[in-house]
Parts: structure tokens; C-alpha cells; sequence
């Protein structure tokens, strides 16, 4: 089995819970805010980008906040600089001001640029998909692909609209309707086993198919 370096992090995920498209990216850029804090705090670059953008979006704010540790410093210098640089380009405003002022100071607060996060994220989720595709042909990938929870809805869509041949895609959908109907039947004997005729009978797989319900169809938690 040949296989791109994304490809063979794909197959390895296929073995973990959730959607593997979702589980790569959230580690990608996590590493990518890691380092944007503690290696390239400094350089102007990364203030120009950050500035652009009005600071990162609320997910990749937090998620810097409080998953990056002793990310204080790197906060305070990145906010710093981009305060200073919105309250100059706000300029004086002015109480006694009218429409078009507040308009004016309006367009000096729109972001410039798109979170550079979010930018990292979609390239990321693009390669993914992009080498799911290319290596969905392969026997080996797909029978790892046909074990794993499936894409989750969102990057299932992402997938269609993806560059890549429609074989290719409607072998990921057909893989992706028998996950499905395994988590149909989980979902069913879940709800069955609620019933009082059968509740001294363990639980089995069907146990966190609620869970895994939810990550199906919205992604994972944090990835969006």
C-alpha cells in the first residue's frame, strides 16, 4: 500500500473513535496555535495576521486561552499590539457624532482578514479530503476507511464539494451509508434496552451510540 504521509495519517485514524478528518485537523491546529504562541509570537508576520483579523475567531481565541499552557505572555504581546493598532485606526470618536462617523469607525473595526486559525484549519480539512479521495482506489485504505466511524455530516459535505473524480466519491458514500446503518442499528437496541423488559441486559457496542450520534452529525466537539 502506497500512501501520501496525510494518507497514512488518515489510515491510522481510521482506528480511533469519531471522524478521523475531524480528529486530525483539531490536533493540526492545536500544534499550529502551539507554536504561532510559543515560536512565532514575535515576529511580524504573526502580528500582521492577527491584527488583520481583529484577533482570532471565539473558538481559536478560547482554545488558546485554555488549552495552549502558559500561553499568558504570548496572549498579552499578540493583544497588545493589536489594540494599540484598533484604537489608532478608530481614531476620535467623537459623542456628538453622526451615522456616518459611526460608519466610519464601524469599517476601521471589520476585520481585514479571516482568523488565521480558521485559514490553517480549512487547508488542513482540503489536504485531508482531498487525499481520502486519492487513496479510497486502494484495498487496504478503504477496508480501514469501512471500520472507522465515517466522516462526520459536515466534512461528508465538504467531501462532495471537494476536488476529486465522482468514483471516488461514491465509493466514500457508500462506505459512509453502511456506518450509518450501523449506527442506525446501535441507536435502535440503545433505545430498546431503555425498556423495562430489558434492563438487566448489558450494555454492548450500542452503549455510546448516543454520543456517537451526536459527533456523527455535527462533528467533533470544538472542530466547529
Amino acid at each position: 500500500m502506497k500512501l501520501s504521509s496525510r494518507a497514512y495519517d488518515l489510515f491510522n485514524a481510521f482506528e480511533q473513535p469519531g471522524c478521523p478528518v475531524c480528529r486530525l485537523t483539531m490536533a493540526s491546529v492545536h500544534q499550529y496555535l502551539d507554536s504561532l504562541i510559543y515560536e512565532y509570537v514575535n515576529k511580524p508576520a504573526t502580528h500582521m495576521m492577527v491584527r488583520a483579523a481583529r484577533g482570532f475567531c471565539p473558538r481559536h481565541g478560547w482554545h488558546i486561552q485554555n488549552e495552549i499552557n502558559a500561553s499568558a505572555v504570548g496572549i498579552a504581546v499578540l493583544y497588545e499590539g493589536l489594540v494599540r493598532n484598533l484604537l489608532k485606526d478608530m481614531g476620535n470618536p467623537d459623542p456628538k457624532g453622526g451615522k456616518r462617523h459611526v460608519a466610519q469607525i464601524a469599517d476601521a473595526l471589520a476585520p481585514q482578514a479571516p482568523c488565521p486559525a480558521c485559514e490553517h484549519q480549512r487547508t488542513v480539512e482540503e489536504h485531508l479530503l482531498r487525499n481520502l479521495l486519492e487513496h479510497i482506489g486502494q484495498d487496504e485504505f478503504a477496508a480501514g476507511f469501512e471500520r472507522s466511524a465515517g466522516l462526520c455530516l459536515p466534512h461528508l459535505r465538504q467531501m462532495i464539494d471537494a476536488d476529486g473524480s465522482a468514483r471516488a466519491k461514491a465509493h466514500v458514500l457508500a462506505v459512509q451509508q453502511a456506518v450509518w446503518s450501523r449506527l442506525q442499528k446501535d441507536l435502535e437496541l440503545f433505545y430498546d434496552k431503555q425498556d423495562y423488559h430489558h434492563l438487566r441486559e448489558d450494555m454492548g457496542a450500542e452503549g455510546d451510540s448516543p454520543r456517537r450520534a451526536i459527533e456523527s452529525f455535527s462533528g467533533a466537539d470544538g472542530v466547529r
